[in-house]
Order: C-alpha cells, then sequence, then structure tokens
C-alpha cells in the first residue's frame, strides 16, 4: 500500500482529533494514523513542530498544519468532493467560532466534573499547565450541576436551529461548523450527556457519526518524521502586505496560542502572512526543514 499524503498526528480520547476524524469520513479519505500521547511530554509531535503540543497537527510531507480550523481548509483544498463549503445564508463560521469560544469549554467542564474521580491525577496536571491554572477535582465536581444545565439549554438552541427540517446546520450538507459542532457534542457524551431529549439534534448526530473515519494505515511516529525530513515544503503564497500587525517575511516571531497555550510557543522564522494564515519556516535534524501553518484566529504573533 503506498504511503498516504495526509498524516494525522493525534489521540482517540481527542475531541478536535474526532473532528478531523470524522471529516475524514466525510471525504472517503485514505490518510496516515500516528498515536501521540495524551499527556507530556510529546518528543515526536514537538520535534516535528517545534514545541506546539496540542493535537492534532496534520503533516503533508513538509508542510505542518496546526489547529482544526485551519486543517479542514487543507483537507478540503486537497479533496474537493465532496465540499465542505458554506451554504449561501449559511451561519457555518459563525457556528464553528461560536463553538470553539463558548460551547467547547463548557463540554470540558460538563466531562472533567461529571468524571473527575476518575480521571488521573497526570491528565489534570497536564491540563492545569497548559491552563496555567489549576483544576481540583473538588472545584470541578462543584461545578458540574450548573455547567450541565447551561449546556442544555444550549443543545435546547440547537434542536430549535435544526427544526426546518434541515439535515445539518449548513443545510443539505455538512460544513465544517457542524464538524466543530459534532466533536464537542461527542465530547459531551463522553462526559455522560444524554441527548434523546432533542430528537432532531441525536438525529443530526448520527448522520454525522455516519459518515465513519475514512481509510486510516497506522504509522509510527519516526517514519512520519523521516517523510518530513525527506520531503521540501510546498511553494507558498505570497503574503498579503502590509500586514496589520507590522510583521514581515523574514522576522524571527513567536507563535502561541490564545487559549490553553501554556508552554505551546513556536519560535521561528516568519516565511509568510496571509490574512488567515501564517508560516514559519524551522529546522532540526530529525525533520530538516519544515514549514509550520497556523491560522491567524486564536493565535498571538510577536517579534522576538
Amino acid at each position: 500500500m503506498t504511503t498516504p499524503t495526509l498524516i494525522l498526528h493525534h489521540y482517540k480520547e481527542s475531541p478536535y482529533a474526532e473532528k478531523v476524524r470524522t471529516l475524514m469520513g466525510f471525504k472517503g479519505a485514505h490518510w496516515g494514523s500516528v498515536n501521540v500521547p495524551r499527556i507530556a511530554p510529546k518528543p515526536d509531535l514537538t520535534a516535528l513542530t517545534g514545541g506546539y503540543r496540542k493535537v492534532p497537527v496534520l503533516q503533508v510531507g513538509a508542510d505542518v498544519y496546526c489547529d482544526t480550523r485551519l486543517i479542514a481548509e487543507v483537507i478540503d483544498q486537497a479533496l474537493p468532493t465532496p465540499s465542505l463549503q458554506s451554504a449561501p445564508g449559511s451561519f457555518g463560521p459563525l457556528l464553528e467560532n461560536w463553538v470553539d469560544q463558548v460551547l467547547f469549554g463548557k463540554a470540558v467542564g460538563l466531562m472533567f466534573g461529571k468524571l473527575a474521580d476518575m480521571l488521573p491525577d497526570a491528565l489534570l496536571a497536564d491540563r492545569a499547565a497548559l491552563r496555567g491554572a489549576p483544576l481540583e477535582r473538588e472545584a470541578l465536581k462543584a461545578a458540574a450541576p450548573l455547567v450541565e444545565q447551561e449546556f442544555k439549554l444550549h443543545m435546547a438552541w440547537l434542536e430549535q436551529a435544526l427544526g426546518d427540517g434541515r439535515a445539518f446546520f449548513n443545510g443539505a450538507t455538512p460544513d465544517a461548523g457542524d464538524f466543530t459542532l459534532y466533536s464537542t457534542v461527542w465530547f459531551a457524551r463522553v462526559g455522560q450527556l444524554d441527548v434523546s431529549p432533542w430528537p432532531r439534534l441525536a438525529a443530526w448526530l448520527g448522520r454525522m457519526a455516519g459518515f465513519g473515519h475514512g481509510d486510516a494505515t497506522r504509522m509510527e511516529a519516526e517514519q512520519a518524521l523521516d517523510i518530513a525530513r525527506d520531503a521540501s515544503p510546498l511553494p507558498l503564497l505570497p503574503s498579503d502586505l502590509p500586514d496589520g500587525s507590522g510583521l514581515q517575511p523574514g522576522q524571527q516571531v513567536a507563535v502561541t496560542p490564545e487559549s490553553l497555550g501554556h508552554g505551546t510557543t513556536v519560535t521561528g522564522e516568519l516565511v509568510a502572512i496571509q490574512a488567515r494564515r501564517l508560516t514559519l519556516r524551522l529546522q532540526s535534524e530529525r525533520c530538516g526543514t519544515v514549514h509550520v501553518h497556523f491560522p491567524r484566529l486564536g493565535y498571538q504573533v510577536r517579534a522576538v
């Protein structure tokens, strides 16, 4: 079997990895699957990304894409049929941003609160380090009833939004907003959320789950890193200049996620900056020269 072009670095329990896995199913993709530890250290992943340790990460040769918002765009470009584009009149991009900024945090609170006594100490410590704030079991359990109440209100709103008979929030076919929402509700169900009070939402979940995960081939991390080392980054789009940040290609910059960003800063040479994404050039013995791409939205970038 030929080596897959799309390589996903992920772990089974990650909700955002579930978003991309389900997108792979929707696309009927053949993809390489590299398992990443749930908690730090993640030496193989950070060797590829220059320090970014969140999952999933998509690798295409010597190009590395961080954040599922950007990953979804890259997959849609690589596999344009069926399309992931938003239908006219769709609120898909707004839905995606609302889920990322509001609903996902509530899903995490629900899952951690409901399962607090079963979560390993190492996992809580790892996520606390990402937050830059403690995660205490008793506080998580105490907060869970209110979080669950709020989350169920959001589910009722989503049930109402599906009341016009549409199959997906985007309309007849899903867009990125559907996949982002699906992964978050999937995660809440890990936290024992019962979706039966919302039959239209439950049916939508069934349609999303029905896409499966595509055709995944298991790969070892060392194999993926060798692929990066032996490849060259793809040609870059020209930068949009002037940029609002004042940054220009050739500068050394540091990129940090705005959410759960402690300990995940990547520093390298800025080689391209557009309205939607920015790209750093990194070089290492294990991976050679790679381009690591980030979306602009949700990431802080500063000169160093």
